[in-house]
């Protein structure tokens, strides 16, 4: 439930003609996704929204949706006197009572008789017609008997809530594409945030829809291999790392190069099909590691995946897993056409899609693997 960060109460979601927006029926203050936003606000009121918010403190009011701090960013208006609170996590802007209607070509909502509505009005009437979405539960088969891994080093990723390989398929021969792409990945992002460059480098080099022929498009090659960050960056090594070895031993390291620049790219057509005039960089080797997962599942699909759940080891089918993962991917993308979202999870089904793809493939060829 998301809450109002002034007086707490409940936002009301309400579909509008530009997407979703969250009301507040007692303040009137409003979080609008910069997805939204950029449907009814100016070029150049977005640009400076977005551009000011990296680098500054979070000192602002709390996120409706993710509870932490917001940074306060003056964008370009006329009197440059608007003052608004953004999540970078969430790419959520929050606007009080009687702001909203100082934004740079923002449309004003009118009632059935069309006459024009004052903010209070049109946030009682949304609050009414609001629904919240029912939640659905995941379920998926598991091994019920203890299952440890086979590596002690597996406890700390299993420990985190990552999946590991109980006991997966050895490579015939080193992974060295695998090894070799990390390890540029790795540097890079190192080098970057040495020299306090990497919110330049992405916004010069990261993938932007509205821009697809920036740098002769170079820039969809170049964003697979820029990271946001240490978190996303080892979140991403990791899975690439555990289940590239196997795939890329399957494939051969060209098949293997083809997959990865086949899944990134179907992952960044379906992010820029999405939103084909969106102006954030999308950036990271999600989409082609995706297709590496769901090949290794369709390669591999009785290859046993451990999870520590309720301080139990349970193992699942690899198969399964993916289902998982899947429906966890159809969750987030629900978010990000919500607009809450930083993660373009629209490009880990274009990722995954690829990926499974080319694992129907290789198992046609060379027949299925089991452990």
């Amino acid at each position: 439930m998301l809450s109002c960060p002034n007086c707490k109460s409940r936002l009301a979601r309400t579909t509008t003609p530009n997407g979703f927006i969250y009301l507040c029926g007692k303040c009137s203050g409003r979080a609008v996704a910069l997805s939204v936003l950029r449907k009814q606000a100016s070029r150049d009121f977005l640009k400076t929204l977005w551009t000011q918010s990296f680098g500054q403190r979070h000192t602002g009011r709390r996120c409706p949706h993710c509870d932490r701090p917001m940074v306060e960013v003056q964008p370009h208006t006329p009197d440059n006197s608007l003052t608004l609170d953004v999540c970078t996590r969430c790419h959520v802007v929050w606007f009080d009572p009687g702001e909203f209607g100082q934004i740079p070509s923002a449309t004003v909502s009118v009632d059935a008789g069309g006459a024009r509505m004052s903010p209070e009005a049109e946030a009682a009437l949304q609050e009414e017609k609001a629904r919240r979405p029912s939640a659905a539960g995941l379920s998926a088969w598991a091994d019920h008997e203890p299952t440890p891994p086979d590596a002690i080093w597996k406890y700390l990723p299993a420990a985190l809530g990552m999946p590991v390989e109980v006991d997966g398929v050895r490579p015939a021969r080193p992974p060295l594409v695998t090894w070799g792409l990390s390890a540029v990945m790795a540097l890079l992002l190192v080098g970057l945030l040495g020299g306090d460059a990497l919110p330049k480098v992405i916004r010069e080099w990261g993938f932007i829809p509205d821009e697809w022929f920036r740098h002769a498009g170079l820039t969809l090659p170049a964003s697979f291999f820029l990271h946001g960050g240490i978190l996303h960056l080892v979140s991403n090594l990791y899975f690439f790392i555990v289940f590239g070895d196997n795939v890329e031993d399957t494939l051969g390291a060209g098949r293997f190069v083809l997959l990865l620049a086949g899944a990134h790219l179907a992952g960044m057509l379906l992010h820029a099909a999405a939103d084909p005039h969106g102006d954030v960089p999308c950036v990271g080797a999600s989409a082609g590691i995706a297709g590496v997962i769901a090949c290794y599942a369709v390669v591999f699909p009785y290859a046993r995946i451990g999870l520590f759940v309720w301080f139990r080891w349970l193992a699942i089918p690899a198969l399964a897993a993916l289902a998982l993962y899947v429906l966890l991917q159809l969750v987030g993308t629900w978010r990000q056409v919500g607009g809450f979202s930083n993660v373009s999870y629209l490009a880990h089904l274009g990722g995954l899609a690829t990926g499974a793809v080319v694992g129907f493939l290789a198992r046609s060829r060379e027949g299925s693997h089991r452990p």
